[in-house]
């Protein structure tokens, strides 16, 4: 039904574009020189709104997906025969909690100077395995967004959950065990 609605949404838009062009020559070279005005800018706060915007609206649309993903299936088992669990009864956590999390992040995430340049922000969910030891495999970023999202924002994404101190494992009837874990990161110029 989205997809629909998007597609008869972009219609309408062409059809709009498309009566409001110049007609003859003379009215586009008129068109094509005339002064660009009223440029609207975003400021960054507005800028900010949006792609907090974006970030929630993502972020309800994955929710959605695991919730599907785990009513299906509350695990399977990957290509070397170990259990992964999509939801664990406790589920893993970075020691330390939210707020040790938040600070590794602040202490090592690095702003891609490319992203900088362009004036770029974003938020990336990074995808993971916390295995049963609390290590952190099988590191991704997903592409489920609607959003084009700058490379670097991926690369640097990857790099420092890569590198992350061990977690608390999830457990499963009081059992360490891996288990699938999902993280929005967002890169924000200050």
């Amino acid at each position: 039904m989205k997809t629909i609605l998007n597609f008869f949404a972009l219609a309408i838009v062409l059809v709009f574009a498309q009566m409001c062009r110049p007609k003859s020559e003379k009215e586009t070279e008129a068109y094509a020189n005339a002064p660009v005005e009223n440029v609207v800018e975003l400021t960054v706060a507005e800028r900010r709104e949006k792609v907090e915007a974006q970030r929630v609206a993502q972020a309800e649309r994955r929710r959605i997906q695991f919730e599907e993903r785990f009513k299906n299936a509350p695990y399977y088992t990957d290509s070397k025969g170990v259990i992964i669990y999509n939801k664990a009864e406790v589920e893993p956590s970075f020691v330390g909690g939210n707020t040790a999390l938040m600070k590794y992040l602040k202490d090592n995430l690095v702003f891609p100077k490319e992203a900088q340049d362009k004036g770029l922000e974003g938020t990336v969910f990074v995808d993971f395995i916390v295995m049963a030891n609390g290590t952190v495999r099988e590191v991704v970023v997903t592409d489920e967004s609607d959003f084009d999202i700058d490379q670097s924002f991926r690369n640097e994404a990857i790099r420092v959950v890569s590198s992350m101190p061990k977690w608390a494992p999830g457990r499963q009837n009081g059992k360490a065990v891996d288990v699938n874990f999902s993280l929005p990161i967002s890169f924000q110029l200050n």
